[in-house]
């Protein structure tokens, strides 16, 4: 689960649900406190108008029931207690007796463990009630309240089944929940992919801009614009690693650089002197020697500049005339070498490639001196261009598949006991990386083919 989208619909669903199970508990348990409330209030109301409507005459006082007298027993209830809490008169189910202990005590009781009016305000009321069973043991909410001369009136009626209330609150909010709900969390579940595509469109250019970096871009810098301030930190964490590699990697360039031309100048007057004094017969051993390390630092110079030079991405250049300039230039070499060279032209259609023609010669330049030394002795080198692609081929030993990737690796050899340095097809792989391009080896029948493969232009 990488997704970001994913884990927020999960993470809001989740929330909507148990915000969604937590209202429906509350609601179902102030359903029931309603009922009990609804009762509670209704013979409060009673008995505070009965307990000014004691009469007395001879002996103890009676309670004039007035208007409630036909409502007696259906199912409201009343009775007169004495000072000392015992019934003296009842009117339906007989009253309750209630100790001056619990008068005192100002209690409430309630069927219920929890409200919310309860918690913000537990005795809520003058009222003494109490939950008390009646003769069958069915519960029934007592009311009782102090009136004249010490004096109790009560009110009591059975306590309704809060089952019902429960029902209907299950069903008006199950009914209501479809539109309450449900909808908005639909929504929800739609619109958070949107605006996390959204929001996260500044780090996707941001991730689009490291992605695009490469050795010869480290000084450029990751944009902040409208990146949201969580990421903040991260981009300039980068910034700041992108600018240490920059310095590091310029070091390493202008070192690579600097040492291949700064050794050419001794070498080669140190070339001249040792010519000039060792004799004939050992010249031509030290002449293939100085000549190897001239050439290594040849590739260290083409790999600097191949890793470190400013492109022209953008620009276009014909294959054919690269090709024609650059075989004319080595062909003296070449024919020196005791072989031949060739180009040939597949198809009439344009061969025009997109890239920088700087960086283009120097892969061709590395791809054909690999082929003359490499090629059998009077053997011929073919340079073919075809469309977007420049091949070059030459007789030589079949190249075994495993060793067709690593032969791109830097200081590779087949065989160490060669004079070559093992940089010539490292330099033509990093060159053509920069040019987003690619290098292939083909090989068979006593041929090995490279194949540079460039961009082809833009279509205008």
């Amino acid at each position: 689960m990488n997704s970001l989208s994913l884990r927020l619909v999960i993470a809001t669903t989740f929330v909507f649900m148990a915000s969604l199970s937590c209202a429906f508990a509350v609601l179902v348990q102030e359903a029931k406190y309603g009922l009990f409330r609804v009762q509670r209030n209704s013979l409060t109301v009673q008995v505070d108008t009965l307990e000014d409507r004691l009469r007395a005459t001879r002996g103890p006082p009676t309670l004039d029931l007035g208007e409630f007298a036909k409502e007696a027993g259906k199912p409201i209830s009343y009775a007169l207690l004495d000072p000392k809490g015992h019934v003296i008169e009842s009117h339906g189910v007989r009253g309750v007796d209630v100790s001056p202990a619990v008068i005192e005590r100002y209690d409430t009781d309630d069927p219920f463990g929890f409200s919310i009016e309860r918690w913000l305000d537990p005795n809520s009321g003058d009222p003494v009630m109490l939950i008390l069973p009646d003769a069958n043991g069915a519960q029934r909410i007592v009311v009782t309240v102090t009136a004249r001369d010490g004096y109790l009136v009560q009110a009591s009626m059975p306590l309704i089944d809060s089952r019902i209330a429960i029902t209907d609150i299950m069903y008006t909010f199950t009914e209501g929940t479809v539109l309450a709900v449900l909808l908005p969390l639909l929504l929800a579940m739609i619109a958070i992919p949107i605006i996390v595509r959204f929001t996260l469109k500044p780090i996707r250019r941001v991730s689009q801009q490291a992605t695009e970096m490469e050795a010869s871009t480290l000084d450029r810098r990751l944009s902040l614009d409208h990146v949201p301030s969580e990421m903040r930190g991260l981009v300039f964490a980068f910034n700041d690693l992108l600018a240490r590699l920059d310095r590091a990697w310029r070091l390493q360039r202008e070192f690579t650089a600097n040492a291949a031309h700064e050794l050419r100048t001794p070498i080669a007057a140190l070339r001249a002197e040792v010519e000039a004094i060792v004799p004939a017969k050992a010249r031509s051993i030290l002449a293939v020697q100085f000549d190897k390390v001239a050439r290594l630092l040849a590739q260290l110079l083409a790999l600097a500049e191949a890793d470190s030079r400013s492109i022209d991405a953008a620009g276009h250049f014909d294959l054919v005339t690269l090709a024609r300039e650059v075989v004319a230039d080595m062909a003296p070499a070449v024919i020196a070498a005791g072989k031949e060279i060739a180009i040939e032209r597949s198809g009439d259609g344009e061969a025009t490639a997109r890239g920088d023609l700087g960086l283009a010669e120097i892969a061709l330049r590395n791809l054909i001196d690999n082929a003359v030394r490499h090629s059998r002795a009077g053997s011929a080198i073919r340079v073919l261009i075809d469309g977007a692609n420049i091949s070059v081929a030459n007789t030589g030993s079949d190249i075994p598949e495993d060793a067709r990737k690593a032969m791109f690796e830097r200081f590779w050899k087949k065989d160490r006991r060669t004079s070559g340095s093992g940089l010539g097809l490292s330099i033509i792989d990093a060159v053509m990386k920069r040019l987003g391009g690619t290098v292939g080896v083909a090989s068979g029948e006593g041929t090995v083919t490279f194949t540079l493969g460039f961009q082809p232009p833009v279509p205008a």
